[in-house]
């Protein structure tokens, strides 16, 4: 994208959605200019210096995070959606002025949806089953557990390092239950609540979960016996489930 034309267009496509957000009754800022690496952004935009991004600040009464949307001018968006407890940032390649448009349009609508939440990181060679050859992170929330898939490399590494075999790692995550679900089939998300009895399993190699809900829905999870995931789920578990959990 060219730093100096195409970065005035790209503000022109924020200033077009910023009256209509703010007629959505969003908090937005005005168009906001960066004009040398490192710089902050700024309203000012003086006419003689070279535009090194552009961005847009977006916030709603009842979003659970702001949100800061910045198109650098090498065509990196950066996506900060930031909440009391953290912040989540993510980068995206913006090839055209029409993707960045939806890029806009994406991250204000999920900004009104995201939470950002404390998450324990319990195995990272979770998989759906004995068929599911993939392995995925898989994270304990407070009332939840999430699933995401991984990929052929993520499955490698893991192969190799064998998972976390010493500790669990906590981290503030973005929640986003309709991403998490949409990325792919594999994905789960099971609330605790939903849970009707749950069976965990240890193995030689590879330990486990059961879960059947209340609606009748079956999930199973597997991950390397080298990793903390079972310990850690029976104590988080079993307050919950009482005798409704089997080990």
């Amino acid at each position: 994208m060219d730093e100096r034309i195409g970065l005035r267009l790209a503000g022109a496509r924020v200033d077009l959605r910023r009256h209509r957000w703010l007629a959505e009754g969003l908090s937005v800022s005005p168009v906001l200019w960066r004009h040398q690496v490192g710089s902050d952004l700024s309203v000012e935009r003086g006419s003689d210096e070279a535009i090194e991004g552009v961005g847009v600040r977006v916030a709603g009464t009842h979003w659970g995070v702001d949100l800061s949307v910045e198109l650098r001018s090498g065509g990196t968006a950066v996506l900060a959606y930031r909440a009391p407890l953290g912040s989540v940032e993510e980068r995206v390649r913006v090839r055209s002025l029409d993707a960045w448009d939806s890029l806009l349009d994406a991250a204000v609508q999920r900004a009104s949806r995201l939470k950002v939440r404390r998450a324990q990181l319990l195995a990272t060679s979770c998989t759906t089953g004995w068929l599911d050859w993939v392995h995925g992170k898989l994270w304990l929330l407070p009332d939840s557990l999430v699933r995401v898939r991984g990929g052929f490399v993520h499955t490698v590494v893991n192969a190799i390092a064998s998972g976390l075999p010493e500790r669990t790692a906590t981290s503030v995550i973005g929640y986003d239950p309709v991403v998490i679900l949409g990325g792919h089939r594999t994905n789960k998300v099971i609330p605790f609540d939903g849970i009707a009895h749950a069976r965990l399993h240890l193995g030689l190699t590879t330990s486990g979960l059961d879960v059947t809900m209340t609606d009748g829905i079956r999930h199973r999870l597997l991950w390397l016996s080298s990793e903390q995931a079972r310990g850690v789920l029976a104590d988080r578990l079993l307050p919950v489930l009482g005798s409704r959990l089997r080990r």
